[in-house]
């Protein structure tokens, strides 16, 4: 008897832990929540969810892309399978088609596993959907994320929201305002680039800890039962600036203890505030002094310290700065940008020596690839207003890789910049061999500039080949007029 009681507590206990289906779930900022996991994809939170066996009635998903997608018939049974393995708490299977469902799939594959019942997905917005025809919804999931319309017909306004099916998955739009699942059991996934678009989209918001712990508390007026939230911190189809990925720390923090979230802005988070104050108004001193400080309370938060290693640049201390920034890699290494991205602002407020100090940075030549730390170097003193030493730097990465089209466009344009025709020339015609589609479909002006090398060096016949395509592909353009004379006469 003893031994079957046992095993029964030992199962009510695990199906607490795991989030079993109609099991109380502690309410998100109100009450403390432990089951909070950062990843920094969207493939790294369907694992999550599914590794600890969450089971919800609802997704909310707090992101400004819906990471969906309608799979084509062929992936089908693929897609029924890999699902089938997450429903058994079977991760590593994902691994292998992490590439086709990274970008939009990975909330199907969720919802297909049982994990959630229904998607809500918080789009970034201020007011509500309801507030503009749901066409231009339909219009925009089009253009931006490859969906056919009739893959989108039955989305439909329902009151403040939007509502219908994507893929198959019961799907409801709205905002943070009027978000509201009832009593529903959610799993909660926050992807930091919702902040990022929430900043294009409502003039009132500045990012910054008070701004986040504001969102935080709106979140918890919602009182929504959160059997498993994920915060998302690099989702590649987004640019979430290394300056808010501390926000995925705070969100964990005020989570397992809502305490900080719920009544007076507790000391640290005043401290940051006051910090991030003192740096956009420029009072480097200041703004130093708070994140010695901030540092000294929070020695594992790595986003202090790199906002430590950013004003010990503006301050031009290369050595602090370089050794704050070591400090947030080693705590965190999604930092590991910040050496480049730190150099290359410098580099813009002419403090070179302090930048290419941390470019020299010796860890970074056993972490990064040379050829890597080359090409840095380049976009480095291009931001330095130096092109013949980026020139140097980028022709050395262009010799070693022969298909790189962005480094070429880069080139193309320091040539023109210091008036070397004949390298700009043959540079332009490497990015023509490389993909002339995209230079067709997104950068036509090359073959204007062909033209006008072309008709600077006396080669009329070439120039009016150059211009006839680029009329073919922009026939509106200003300067057409002078150029159809050109080829009437070529």
């Amino acid at each position: 008897m003893r031994i079957s009681q046992t095993r029964t507590a030992a199962a009510a206990l695990a199906a607490l832990l795991i989030g079993g289906c109609g099991q109380p779930a502690p309410e998100a900022f109100r009450e403390p929540n432990r089951a909070v996991q950062p990843v920094e994809s969207n493939v790294q939170a369907l694992q999550a969810w599914a590794g600890s066996k969450a089971r919800a009635d609802v997704l909310v998903h707090i992101d400004t892309i819906d990471d969906m997608a309608v799979f084509p018939q062929s992936l089908a049974e693929s897609m029924k399978n890999a699902a089938d393995h997450l429903a058994r708490g079977n991760v590593a299977v994902i691994d292998r088609i992490a590439p086709l469902i990274e970008k939009g799939g990975t909330v199907n594959l969720g919802y297909g596993a049982g994990l959630y019942r229904r998607v809500v997905w918080v789009v970034p917005a201020a007011g509500s959907v309801a507030d503009t025809p749901v066409e231009n919804f339909r219009s925009v999931l089009v253009a931006r994320r490859g969906y056919a319309a009739s893959d989108l017909v039955d989305l439909q306004t329902s009151g403040r929201s939007i509502t219908g099916t994507i893929g198959g998955v019961p799907l409801t739009v709205t905002t943070l305002e009027d978000l509201d699942i009832g009593d529903e059991r959610a799993i909660i996934d926050i992807d930091l680039g919702w902040f990022v678009a929430l900043q294009g989209q409502d003039p009132s918001y500045r990012p910054g800890t008070a701004s986040l712990l504001n969102v935080l508390r709106v979140i918890g007026r919602k009182r929504i039962p959160a059997v498993y939230v994920t915060i998302t911190r690099n989702s590649p189809r987004q640019s979430v600036p290394l300056d808010i990925r501390y926000y995925a720390d705070v969100i964990r923090d005020a989570l397992e203890d809502p305490a900080l979230v719920i009544g007076p802005t507790p000391p640290l988070y005043d401290g940051m505030i006051q910090a991030e104050s003192a740096l956009v108004e420029r009072r480097y001193g200041e703004a130093q002094a708070l994140y010695l400080d901030l540092t000294a309370q929070r020695d594992d938060m790595a986003g202090l310290f790199f906002s430590l290693g950013l004003v010990d640049g503006f301050l031009d201390d290369a050595q602090q700065s370089r050794d704050a920034l070591l400090r947030a890699y080693r705590l965190d290494q999604g930092y590991l940008p910040a050496f480049f991205q730190v150099a290359r602002v410098l580099a813009g407020m002419g403090l070179v020596e302090t930048g290419t100090y941390l470019l020299d940075t010796p860890d970074l030549g056993h972490i990064v690839p040379e050829i890597e730390i080359e090409s840095q170097k380049g976009f480095f003193y291009l931001a330095a207003g130096r092109p013949y030493d980026a020139i140097t730097w980028l022709e050395r990465v262009a010799g070693v890789r022969p298909d790189d089209f962005a480094v070429r466009t880069v080139l193309a344009q320091q040539y023109r910049e210091i008036g070397d025709a004949e390298k700009e020339t043959r540079t332009l015609e490497e990015l023509l061999s490389i993909d002339t589609q995209r230079v067709e479909r997104d950068m036509p002006w090359v073959y204007k500039r062909l033209g006008e090398l072309a008709e600077q060096a006396g080669m009329r016949e070439r120039a009016a080949q150059m211009y006839e395509r680029f009329l073919e592909l922009s026939p509106d353009d200003d300067d057409a007029p002078r150029m159809r004379r050109l080829i009437g006469r070529g």
